[in-house]
């Protein structure tokens, strides 16, 4: 088990947390404590101390303006693992998004070689490009919606019918 000491107030360095970051993130698969889920997405990044998971949530909240929320979960996973969440807008906007975070974070984890990612209903990770991305995460509320209840799916179905029709 690695070692991980950190100092109040000391700016993260290149590389502070190698090692300690896991390279499967989760989207979509957590409910939103700020809004509705259908306007928000929150990713989830798994680490492997609490001091580590606070340390990059800090990272994340002072590098990236455009996340909503960043929080630390209170305890850790039957792993032993704390996750960090990140809340976004969902928009057309956040493959970029998410991407230059991780990008950023390979700069405080450079032993992570090379990105995953898990949404709503798959359990296997796939490989984090734009392409996987928007096969796999409702970027609009309204695309969210239709998965996501019954009743408007079947209501879009019919429109669907009655304009082919």
């Amino acid at each position: 088990m690695k070692s991980y000491q950190t100092t109040l107030n000391e700016a993260m360095q290149h590389n502070d947390l190698r090692g300690l970051v896991s390279n499967v993130i989760s989207i979509d698969q957590y409910k939103s404590k700020i809004g509705d889920d259908k306007n928000i997405v929150v990713v989830a990044i798994e680490v492997d101390h609490i001091e580590a998971a606070s340390d990059l949530s800090q990272f994340i909240e002072t590098g990236h303006k455009d996340a909503l929320d960043v929080d630390v979960s209170v305890g850790p996973t039957p792993e032993g693992k704390y996750t960090v969440f990140i809340e976004y807008t969902r928009g057309s906007f956040l493959f970029n998004l998410i991407d230059v975070m991780l990008q950023d974070i390979l700069n405080v984890d450079q032993e992570v070689a090379s990105w995953q990612f898990v949404s709503y209903k798959d359990t296997i990770p796939k490989e984090w490009t734009s392409e996987e991305f928007e096969l796999a995460v409702h970027t609009s509320s309204y695309e969210y919606v239709i998965a996501h209840d019954d009743k408007a799916k079947a209501i879009s179905e019919r429109i669907k019918f009655l304009n082919s029709y």
